[in-house]
């Protein structure tokens, strides 16, 4: 009985967790709130409360979850060009002008979350920065792998397109497709004058 009731458990934090994933992403943090959350899941509150004493604790779970989910298929899709990195690149900012496009895309979790949560000290916030740290590392480790002279500044300018392309698709909506087919052009643009511009003609 006891392990039926902890797999039932189980099943009710899943489904609360994929209600909450899906209505935070949709309309946002704050407008939603533990009534709609457990009716869109099928359980009841207590169920939520078993698995997560606040709100704030779902929110957190929610961030964290994707998160993972997120770098895993960052490495998952990009990891094959780990020893060709033009293909790496190319493939990274088609990937992100692609998702710019997406039916029903709303953006980046990570900057919808600190646009509604100011606070610095959120336990929230503490994850989107530690998430786009994570990026900004991959973009470096490519920069390397690249040969730039100065590594961490090619890996951040594209790292500025990478934020900009997610952040356009919702300033612009639809319109930010045609901005985001060039971020194959402009990612390369700058490898290429990074690569080859005055500082490499310096030394």
């Amino acid at each position: 009985m006891a392990s039926e009731g902890k797999a039932e458990g189980g099943r009710a934090r899943e489904r609360v967790s994929a209600a909450a994933a899906d209505l935070f992403y949709r309309k946002g943090v704050h407008a939603v709130g533990v009534e709609e959350i457990v009716r869109q899941a099928g359980v009841a509150k207590i169920s939520l409360y078993r698995s997560f004493a606040s709100k704030d604790d779902l929110v957190v779970a929610y961030l964290e979850e994707r998160s993972e989910s997120f770098l895993k298929a960052w490495d998952d899709a990009f990891d094959r060009y780990r020893d060709a990195p033009r293909e790496q690149l190319r493939a990274i900012m088609t990937y992100i002008a692609d998702r710019s496009e997406e039916d029903g895309y709303r953006g980046c979790h990570f900057i919808n979350f600190c646009a509604e949560f100011p606070d610095p000290e959120h336990p929230g916030r503490k994850v989107a920065a530690a998430t786009k740290q994570a990026v900004r590392d991959r973009f470096l480790r490519l920069a390397e792998a690249f040969g730039a002279l100065d590594p961490q500044k090619l890996a951040d300018a594209w790292f500025l397109l990478f934020e900009g392309a997610y952040a356009l698709s919702q300033t612009l909506g639809p319109e930010a497709g045609a901005a985001g087919r060039s971020l194959l052009w402009a990612g390369e643009a700058l490898a290429e004058a990074e690569l080859n511009g005055p500082a490499r003609e310096s030394h």
